[in-house]
């Protein structure tokens, strides 16, 4: 975090982390695909490497999607993802798509499926479910999410499940034991800046001075230059 004195030395009018978020054409790519992905009840996964924004992107994308209110958004909120099971996600869509604030969620998994199926119908807005971390998902429950989009599409429901997670997410999913739901899935790779990495640092620098800040003395063009080759070697993104 920057101190107000050093702002205010530079120029600088926000701190890094307050600039928002630099789109590259693979996003756009990923947005798009998403979007039309989550009207026809798709499973789809996002995936890329530790520290490339992944998670940035996601909270971003859900709160567009969310605003326009055209789908409903809900999002499992579960910590240890090893241990989360379809129950564990049936339970977030009770909590997102219910209008009351403590849900009666079934114990017995014939009528918690039966009454979920009746929600999202009742909705009558296709409903997206959006999981972080799911490389530590086991596979029975990624199978399970696959078996739940066609109870709910059974029941006139429109229910699509956005996972995001690590490459490993991907390899697993293209395992011959995950046969049954690999090759319903959309996998969409997320890269880091690449060449993008020297524009994407000219942007933050435009987001967070004035419009006459002295940019040659809070960097130099050469370190800018570095700094950008080490992004794109590294698949990092600020």
């Amino acid at each position: 975090m920057l101190n107000a004195e050093i702002m205010a030395r530079y120029g600088l009018i926000k701190d890094w982390r307050a600039a928002g978020f630099y789109e590259t054409e693979n996003h756009r790519q990923i947005t798009h695909t998403v979007r039309a992905g989550i009207g026809t009840g798709r499973l789809i996964a996002v995936t890329g490497p530790v520290g490339i924004g992944k998670t940035v992107f996601l909270h971003r994308l859900q709160d567009e999607i969310a605003r326009e209110k055209k789908v409903t958004v809900a999002e499992s909120l579960s910590v240890d993802k090893a241990r989360t099971t379809v129950p564990t996600l049936i339970s977030a869509l009770f909590y997102d798509l219910s209008r009351e604030k403590e849900p009666k969620i079934p114990t017995q998994g014939e009528k918690r499926e039966r009454e979920l199926q009746k929600l999202v119908a009742r909705s009558g807005k296709p409903v997206a479910l959006f999981v972080d971390e799911a490389h530590d998902l086991h596979g029975k429950t990624l199978i399970g999410l696959k078996r739940l989009m066609e109870v709910i599409a059974r029941g006139g429901g429109n229910l699509s499940v956005i996972l995001v997670g690590h490459p490993k997410l991907r390899n697993d999913l293209r395992r011959p034991t995950m046969e049954e739901i690999g090759h319903r899935t959309d996998i969409l790779p997320f890269d880091g800046l690449g060449e993008d990495a020297r524009a994407d640092l000219d942007w933050l620098l435009d987001q967070c001075t004035e419009d006459d800040a002295p940019l040659d003395e809070i960097i130099e063009p050469a370190a800018l230059d570095l700094l950008a080759e080490r992004m794109r070697m590294a698949g990092l993104s600020l």
